[in-house]
C-alpha cells in the first residue's frame, strides 16, 4: 500500500495543469503540491481512517511501521510526516466531496441534519396522533477526555512573579494552529458557544452564591468543591472533554468540545438545549 517501496514513474495525463491532479487520478494522494516524490494509495489512507476511528490509539507512526514491515522495507521517520500530510489532504477531499453531495441533494442547510437525524423523533406521518412530548433527549458531559496545552518551558528562577507568593508564570503556547472543521451540523463551533458566556447567562438565569450557608449546614464543610478551588484544577487543561445531546433512540443530536471550560460545562448544556429546542420545535 505504500507506493514508493520501489521507484515508480507516473506519466502526466493530457489536459491536466498540475502533476498532482494526474497523481490523484491514478488513485494516489501526494504529500507535496508541485513536485511530490512520495504518494500513498487511497486504499491505504482509507484503511488507516477506518482503523483509527475504531481504535484511536493507532498512531500514524505505528501504522507506517506496520506498512513498512509488510513491504519489507526499512522504516524512515520522515515517512510518518509525509503520510500525515497526505492523510490531511485525503480527509479534506472527503469533506469537500460530502459537502458538494449534500448541496446537490439540497441538504446543506445548517439545521437539516438535526431535523432529520432520527426518523422516529423527527419524522411525522399523516394523521399521526400528537404526543404530549414530541421528542425526548438527554445531555451529559464526559470530562475524561482531557488534554493539557503544551507550552514553552520557563526556568525555575523565572517561573514566579516578583512576589514569591504569586502564581506561576506560564510559557507561551507551542500548539500548532488547527483551522480544520469537522462534523458540520454536529459539532458546535467555539465561537457559537462563546456567545453564551458566564456573564450573559448570569443575567438570564438565577445565580447561586456559595457564601450563603444559613440554610445549608453542610455547605461550610464541603470546601473541596468550591468553584474557586476547582477552577484552578481545570485551568491547566486546554480541552476538558465533550458535551453531547442524544435522543432516546441513541442518535447524536449535537456535541461540543469543552475548551478551557471544564468548570463551566453547564453553559455548554444551555447552548445545546436552546439549539435543539429551537430547531425541533
Amino acid at each position: 500500500m505504500l507506493v514508493d517501496t520501489h521507484p515508480t514513474t507516473i506519466s502526466h495525463l493530457k489536459g491536466e495543469s498540475f502533476v498532482t491532479t494526474s497523481i490523484v487520478k491514478y488513485g494516489l494522494i501526494p504529500c507535496a503540491p508541485f513536485s511530490p516524490s512520495t504518494a500513498f494509495t487511497i486504499r491505504c489512507l482509507e484503511l488507516y481512517r477506518v482503523s483509527h476511528n475504531r481504535c484511536p490509539h493507532i498512531s500514524v507512526h505505528a501504522f507506517i511501521k506496520s506498512i513498512c514491515d509488510l513491504h519489507s522495507v526499512p522504516f524512515k521517520s520522515y515517512l510518518s510526516r509525509q503520510f500525515s500530510i497526505s492523510y490531511d489532504l485525503y480527509l479534506s477531499m472527503r469533506t469537500l466531496t460530502a459537502e458538494l453531495t449534500q448541496k446537490a441533494l439540497r441538504r446543506d442547510s445548517e439545521d437539516w441534519r438535526l431535523r432529520h437525524v432520527c426518523p422516529p423523533c423527527t419524522y411525522r406521518l399523516e394523521d399521526e396522533e400528537k404526543l404530549k412530548f414530541s421528542m425526548l433527549y438527554t445531555m451529559d458531559g464526559n470530562d475524561s477526555l482531557k488534554r493539557i496545552q503544551r507550552r514553552e518551558v520557563i526556568p525555575v528562577s523565572e517561573s514566579v512573579d516578583d512576589n514569591s507568593n504569586g502564581p506561576p508564570v506560564l510559557g507561551n503556547s507551542i500548539e500548532s494552529m488547527d483551522n480544520r472543521e469537522a462534523g458540520k451540523g454536529i459539532y458546535l463551533t467555539n465561537d457559537l458557544v462563546n456567545q453564551w458566556s458566564k456573564e450573559i447567562l448570569a443575567q438570564l438565569c438565577p445565580t447561586y452564591s456559595e457564601d450563603e450557608t444559613d440554610d445549608n449546614p453542610c455547605a461550610e464543610r464541603w470546601r473541596n468543591m468550591r468553584t474557586s478551588i476547582t477552577a484552578r484544577m481545570w485551568g491547566i487543561f486546554e480541552e476538558t472533554g465533550l458535551f453531547l445531546a442524544l435522543c432516546r433512540h441513541g442518535f447524536v443530536l449535537m456535541l461540543t468540545d469543552m475548551i478551557r471550560s471544564g468548570e463551566l460545562y453547564l453553559f455548554n448544556s444551555y447552548v445545546i438545549m436552546w439549539l435543539v429546542k429551537l430547531t425541533i420545535c
